[in-house]
């Protein structure tokens, strides 16, 4: 059952995060982001239905609901955000040119570079903002149940009063 629920948040994360720059159209800008664009293009989505899988200690699952995995490319020039947002599902991202600098809602933050990954689950309210000088490239690959619409991948937050600086 643990590795289920590993899989299944996995999964949601990967497709939250897609949802994220997915949007109606999906390409649209989301919601939050000021000056400068986000981009997202959706690669691909298919519905997986119920499953689990496990293989060295890496297991995935999804319960007893149908689930979809969407892969979408994020594109945010510098000084861009996604604003603030949170998946209903796992979505598991890595970054595959520039750095790009994620706040929790109590202001924490993590800096992920090239080469590197994050993974955002549970409903977390988050925002992810290119603080660099160059464009940062991002795959988000998102695990979410199957009713989930497209632009329902990313669903948009107030800022959190806890975090006043982003």
């Amino acid at each position: 059952m643990r590795r289920a629920t590993l899989l299944v948040t996995v999964g949601a994360t990967v497709l939250a995060l897609l949802a994220l720059v997915v949007g109606a159209a999906l390409a649209k800008t989301p919601s939050g982001v000021k000056a400068t664009p986000v981009t997202a293009t959706q690669i691909t989505r298919a519905t997986l239905g119920n499953f689990e899988a496990e293989n060295k200690s890496i297991e995935v699952e999804s319960g007893r609901r149908s689930a979809d995995l969407a892969i979408v490319k994020v594109v945010i020039e510098p000084g861009g955000s996604t604003g603030w947002h949170h998946h209903p599902g796992v979505v598991l991202v890595p970054v595959k040119s520039g750095t790009v600098t994620e706040y929790d809602a109590q202001c924490h933050k993590s800096v992920y570079k090239a080469g590197k990954g994050f993974v955002e689950s549970n409903s977390e309210v988050h925002l992810v903002r290119n603080e660099g000088d160059v464009k940062a490239v991002l795959y988000a690959t998102f695990l979410v149940p199957s009713a989930t619409p497209p632009e329902g991948l990313t669903i948009s937050d107030p800022q959190p009063k806890e975090c006043h600086k982003h």
